[in-house]
């Protein structure tokens, strides 16, 4: 008589035991499958942004910045800030205020002592006027550092690179404005202002870089002994437009980093959101290796490909494709969680449900 219940209730409760040990192995299982799908997808990101030909890229942190922008004593020990310039700690470094005549920079505290490095910069143009404005800011990579001048807020003069995003044209131009322009300075040549470096640049695009719907960004590539290529972030999310790419650009050694921004009788409010440095590592390459290299990017039918945007449609398809599938994965994940829950709940409502009819009788 005793052990017909405990075996009738031995019965009552395996199927409840079944079906915990069951939704426990599901759960476990998809969680793995989960992360699997979640670890693949980023590993593949990250190699997405790997650059051609190179073995990794290293995040440069005292090239690099971020919010606050600041510390405790309201300095940041690898930037300095000067001229006009205010360190908005929840939003931006504003180099100029929508106000006339300001100058203000943004410079690092030490040069770049890599030959291959990755630029990738947040910044904003915008302002209450919505026909004249200007003028613009300029991305450095020089000898000198921190001096403010006529040059989009920098001195003139300068010898090394600088990538100028001009709003405002001063001359009448056959191409439209705003532009993006590249000029290397020797250190005597003056930037002819008049003419908005006409006839100085090494390479350029009209982009319209202000009020943009997406956050605005520029990526700076520069491979010693190859290229330096501009790409531009301001259309939509994850599309990069190419702005110009340059055969063995002659950037100085050691250089340090600093942005700048003017404004004079018409202006603009121009932030810089973040930086993000970080150094390309190749292994060791001959000279004949760099030209060939060299030759690879800059061949007859690789610059007709630039020209006529496959080169780099087919890198934003793969781009975009991985992007889509990460998105989608992140999607069946969270969504996968949501009903697992909601299935656990029930089962564990039913159990209870079924625990207490037991009881009744």
């Amino acid at each position: 008589m005793v052990a017909l219940p405990s075996s009738s209730s031995s019965a009552r409760r395996a199927p409840g035991r079944y079906s915990s040990s069951l939704l426990a192995q599901i759960v476990l299982t998809f969680a793995l499958f989960s992360a699997l799908l979640v670890t693949t997808s980023l590993a593949a990101r990250t190699k997405a942004t790997v650059v051609e030909g190179s073995e990794a890229i290293l995040p440069m942190k005292k090239h690099s910045l971020y919010a606050p922008y600041v510390e405790s004593n309201l300095q940041n020990k690898y930037w300095d800030f000067g001229g006009d310039a205010i360190v908005d700690t929840n939003r931006h470094v504003r180099l100029t205020q929508d106000k006339p005549h300001q100058a203000g920079y943004l410079w690092s505290r030490t040069p770049i002592n890599n030959d291959n490095y990755e630029i990738e910069f947040e910044f904003r143009i915008d302002g209450k006027a919505g026909v004249t404005f200007g003028d613009g800011l300029a991305l450095w990579l020089t000898d000198d550092r921190a001096k403010t001048g006529p040059v989009f807020g920098s001195k003139d003069r300068f010898r090394g690179l600088g990538v100028f995003f001009d709003t405002y044209a001063n001359a009448r131009h056959p191409y439209a404005f705003p532009r993006v322009m590249a000029m290397i300075g020797d250190g005597k040549t003056e930037y002819n202002g008049a003419r908005d470096g006409g006839g100085q640049e090494l390479g350029a695009c009209s982009i319209d870089i202000r009020r943009t719907r997406v956050a605005t960004k520029g990526r700076l590539t520069f491979v010693r002994g190859v290229y330096l290529e501009l790409k531009i972030h301001y259309k939509e999310w994850d599309t990069w437009e190419p702005c110009f790419k340059i055969e063995d650009a002659q950037v100085p050694r050691n250089p340090f980093l600093g942005f700048s921004s003017l404004t004079g009788d018409v202006s603009d409010a121009h932030d810089i959101v973040n930086v993000k440095t970080s150094q390309i590592v190749f292994k060791n390459r001959s000279h004949v290796e760099l030209l060939a290299e060299r030759r690879k990017h800059f061949s007859p039918e690789a610059i007709k490909s630039a020209k006529a945007g496959s080169d780099y449609t087919t890198a934003y398809r793969a781009s975009s494709f991985v992007h889509g599938v990460y998105h989608l994965i992140v999607f069946l994940v969270k969504w996968g969680i949501v009903v697992a829950v909601l299935a656990a709940l029930v089962i564990l409502g039913l159990r209870y449900r079924k625990k207490r009819d037991v009881k009744r009788f």
